[in-house]
């Protein structure tokens, strides 16, 4: 164990021995607790007080903590201070902790800096850790056994392992099989399986019988090989990577200024496979030998490399980002600063926390006058609480550039007067500084938008030059449309607000010729959803040469009050960069945005396809199926299995009937739907064995969407897990799917599948895509 392992065992095991916390509120109140790590690792709770009989402390899953934060670097702690509550002195004993994705937190005080440091630390490392995890961690877990243990004999008895696998593990199985397993595995013949029992037990239930298939098929005499024997030797898994996966592996990754450039290379040489070997069979006969069986096979299945998602692509950042802004699509949000629905709820910091650490570029402020002189983001003629501007800026200011490099557009809706102008603008200044984009760049040439490259580590607002200023209680309701009717209480803005408004400068959106009499590529325009669509529908032509040379932004109507959303894929489809999306609802549509945005490392900025960039030549129209400047393909998808399927909620104790279905999400003629059927009471390993045709017309623009579903009868199928990736992302072969919760969180549930892609040319030959 090197230094930096017994450092951190030392340093879990103070959390597990606990120390003295004092919780604080935004309203003042405090409450001394003795907070602590459970023996196992996987929550953080604290000692309950003797005279709350009834009341139960809460536990802080590992598994759902976003952030921890030391300092004052929360809102709480702000008003804190604002109001004399604590003094600045003691920000170095500050912690907080955000989790069930930003909406909720925690903030302790510690007695010195010396714990604080250590809690922060702990905590960080535990949510690496379980960040880290995947199947093949969940397969050796302990924690089933202790869950199992109801009455903490130590041992499991028949009766607690059938409920094991029903209320845990999904699935129903027969007397006769559920005989056969235990006693397999039941070496002391007492009816009792002791922790080492289970372990050899819980490794016969989730012995992969598909993965033994595919060995049997490409091993010599594998007919012949028991699902505990059969294994493959170099030659014939050189063969497998060669013939039916076509497999790359990153050799390793170097860092390239700030950035990781991932290094490649095709599987060629029995030494690389022996590299394989060793890393994922954990049978050391079998890997001295130099021989890969079926838990090794799968452990590599598992792996990143052999992911469906190829990591040169969304590993890193690939793409030439050299280009001007508007060749590119953004990762947008609306209404950025709400959690919940459009009416009620409150603007939170958090909110643009949470959108920017998942990927956003361009994050949205409705700002009005605030009563005590100082501007405020709300939403406006609603009951939305507002927050004021600076804690926004000053609290998200963190995270701009975690997850990407590239510059963070801040689309701000403005309804302030004068006055109140002045204090954004020196809000701004005084908490970005230098990222501020304030000026053109160096490398900006006339009547062309940087690019993302220039505008590395920067901050661009985009607004309108003539300003609504409003009060957010009027009667005069106004959109952030660029058509809306504005507010007659003010026509100009303040100059050095004004001053900021470099590059995306709103101005309504005007048909072609108009547009490019009157407007300059620095002129940004924005159209809510039905006018997008009327216009899409009667002219596209001009909406999509526009998009070649300046920013158009579209975003979800009022009417969707519910933060549900319009589709985006419809905006992407005409060259449309900022679609603007309600992060806040976890809807069927986000996760076409988590699967767009996940080219190109997931910076949140991915190249448009060269025919959306040059359409004044290619005259792309995706209405008109006759033209078809991409390369057609074909997508043979077989859904073979999955693995570790969760219920639709915590409180159901119905076993999953589970189906996948698979989507594919473009341009009209491309988009279509196929699912397997229903398999009865199984959430743990259901398998199908179907195979799902589709002909792609724009693989450049396709999209393609997985989810499982849990049939009802009676009421709506509930999605249980999803996952979209773009079609020229997707490896070959046998992949693994690792499917995403319906907040997009991280799950051990997967599917399994084999993936075909062909090229089709004119006269409908196909190739297979090597």
């Amino acid at each position: 164990m090197g230094n930096d392992d017994k450092h951190l065992v030392n340093v879990l095991k103070q959390l597990k021995s606990g120390a003295v916390l004092v919780k604080r509120k935004i309203d003042g109140k405090k409450y001394s607790r003795r907070f602590f790590l459970s023996e196992h690792e996987d929550f953080i709770t604290y000692q309950k007080k003797k005279r709350h009989i009834f009341g139960r402390p809460h536990i802080y899953n590992i598994n759902d903590i976003d952030e921890v934060r030391s300092g004052f670097r929360a809102q709480t702690f702000g008003q804190l201070l604002k109001n004399g509550r604590i003094k600045s002195t003691d920000e170095n004993r500050a912690l907080s902790i955000m989790y069930n994705n930003h909406r909720n937190e925690l903030h302790l005080m510690a007695n010195n800096t010396q714990t604080r440091d250590l809690w922060a630390e702990g905590i960080k490392y535990l949510i690496d850790r379980h960040a880290q995890k995947h199947q093949g961690h969940l397969i050796r877990e302990e924690n089933y056994f202790r869950s199992a243990d109801t009455d903490k004999s130590n041992s499991l008895s028949k009766r607690e392992c059938r409920r094991l696998l029903s209320n845990t593990l999904n699935v129903e199985m027969p007397d006769n099989i559920f005989e056969q397993l235990f006693q397999k595995a039941d070496v002391s013949r007492e009816g009792l399986l002791t922790q080492e029992e289970f372990v050899a037990f819980f490794q016969l239930l989730t012995q992969r019988k598909d993965l033994y298939e595919i060995m049997q098929k490409h091993t010599e005499n594998g007919s012949t090989q028991s699902i505990e024997k059969i294994h493959m030797n170099i030659n014939e898994l050189l063969t497998f990577f060669q013939t039916v996966q076509n497999q790359k592996i990153i050799k390793h990754t170097k860092t390239d200024g700030s950035e990781n450039k991932i290094i490649w290379e095709y599987i060629e040489t029995a030494d690389q496979v022996q590299k394989l070997i060793d890393e994922f069979e954990l049978n050391k006969e079998l890997r001295e030998k130099g021989l890969l069986g079926l838990d090794g096979f799968r452990n590599m299945l598992l792996s990143s490399n052999f992911d469906i998602a190829n990591p040169i692509y969304t590993r890193q950042i690939y793409q030439n980002m050299t280009r001007p802004l508007c060749d590119y699509y953004i990762n947008t949000s609306h209404n950025t600063y709400l959690f919940y629905g459009q009416l009620s709820g409150e603007s939170n910091p958090e909110a643009y926390n949470r959108a920017l650490l998942t990927g956003c570029r361009a994050v949205e402020l409705d700002c009005y006058d605030g009563s005590d002189g100082q501007p405020i983001v709300t939403h406006g003629f609603t009951l939305v609480k507002p927050c004021s501007f600076e804690s926004i800026i000053r609290y998200m200011e963190p995270n701009l550039f975690k997850t990407s490099p590239y510059p963070v557009i801040l689309n701000i809706e403005n309804h302030c007067s004068l006055t109140q102008q002045g204090e954004m603008a020196r809000i701004l200044k005084e908490i970005l500084g230098d990222r501020l984009v304030s000026k053109e760049t160096a490398n900006t040439q006339l009547k062309t938008l940087p690019s993302p490259e220039d505008l590395k580590y920067k901050v661009v607002v985009r607004s309108r030059k003539s300003a609504k200023a409003t009060k957010p209680n009027s009667n005069i309701q106004l959109e952030d449309d660029d058509d809306s009717v504005k507010d007659p209480l003010s026509q100009h803005i303040k100059s050095n607000l004004a001053a900021l408004f470099v590059y995306l400068q709103n101005v309504p959106y005007r048909e072609l010729e108009y547009a490019k009499s009157h407007f300059s590529p620095f002129h940004s325009s924005s159209l809510v959803e039905n006018r997008f669509e009327k216009i899409s529908r009667e002219n596209p032509s001009s909406l999509i040469l526009q998009t070649t040379w300046r920013i158009i932004r579209t975003y979800p109507a009022a009417f969707r009050q519910d933060s549900s959303n319009a589709n985006p894929v419809d905006a992407w489809n005409y060259g449309i960069q900022m679609a603007a999306l309600n992060y806040q609802n976890e809807d069927d549509i986000m996760p076409l945005c988590y699967g767009k945005f996940l080219d190109n490392g997931g910076c949140g900025y991915v190249l448009k396809p060269n025919y959306l960039i040059n359409a004044h030549e290619t005259q792309y129209d995706p209405s008109n199926i006759q033209s078809n400047p991409d390369c057609s393909q074909v997508l043979t998808i077989t859904i073979i299995s999955a693995q570790f399927l969760s219920r639709a909620n915590l409180t159901t104790s119905d076993i999953p009937d589970p189906y996948v279905s698979v989507s594919i999400h473009g341009v009209p003629c491309d988009q279509q739907s196929k699912k397997t059927k229903v398999v009865e009471n199984n959430g743990f390993d259901p398998i199908w064995n179907e195979t799902f045709t589709f002909k792609i017309k724009y693989p450049q623009m396709a999209l393609v969407y997985f989810a499982v579903y849990d049939c009802d009868v009676f009421s709506r199928d509930d999605k249980l897990a999803h996952f979209c990736l773009p079609l020229t992302v997707m490896q070959t072969g046998y992949r693994h799917i690792h499917l995403r919760a319906n907040n997009n969180d991280p799950i051990h549930s997967t599917i399994f599948v084999r993936v075909d892609i062909e090229d089709v040319d004119e006269e409908d030959m196909i190739y297979v895509r090597l």
